[in-house]
């Protein structure tokens, strides 16, 4: 299980402004409603807001309801305006590593789209595979990695 202790990283940032409360309760509702299609999921019991920028981005710790194999017990969930997606903390039990692997698994759907590869391996981004959507989705992605990445270390916020 991921340690939420100091959840949420970023706290240089405001997370306390009515405005930025409210944009982020949009945020978890957003990554709840994303999460609620998925049939092999229990339910979720808990989503931990761990790192956001309303309302660009919210990455949030699902817990789910036991049930399922221990490995299945959370999920990370990223939302905004951007395409959302959800993946396994196995290897990610940071914020900012978790932002890293949302971008490595976004460039990789970019990439394929731009070299005109087969997207059966990618994950599943729910937009046309187009060349206008990749560089959208590239451009966000640079934006994550320098400017978001680093507040969502550890040191950012100690």
């Amino acid at each position: 299980m991921i340690d939420t202790s100091d959840f949420p990283f970023g706290l240089d940032l405001d997370y306390e402004s009515a405005e930025e409360v409210e944009q982020l309760q949009a945020l978890a509702a957003d990554a709840n409603a994303f999460m609620e299609p998925d049939s092999w999921t229990p339910p979720i019991v808990e989503l931990v807001f761990a790192f956001g920028v309303a309302p660009m981005i919210g990455l949030f710790l699902a817990r789910f309801a036991p049930g399922k194999k221990p490995e299945d017990a959370e999920r990370w969930v990223v939302v905004g305006d951007l395409p959302p997606m959800h993946f396994e903390t196995d290897d990610t039990p940071t914020p900012a590593l978790a932002l890293r692997l949302y971008c490595a698994i976004a460039q990789d759907w970019a990439d394929n789209v731009l070299a005109g590869r087969d997207l059966s391996d990618s994950y599943p981004i729910e937009v046309a595979p187009t060349a206008e959507h990749a560089e959208m989705l590239l451009s966000r992605i640079a934006f994550i990695r320098q400017e978001l990445i680093p507040l969502a270390e550890p040191r950012a916020h100690a």
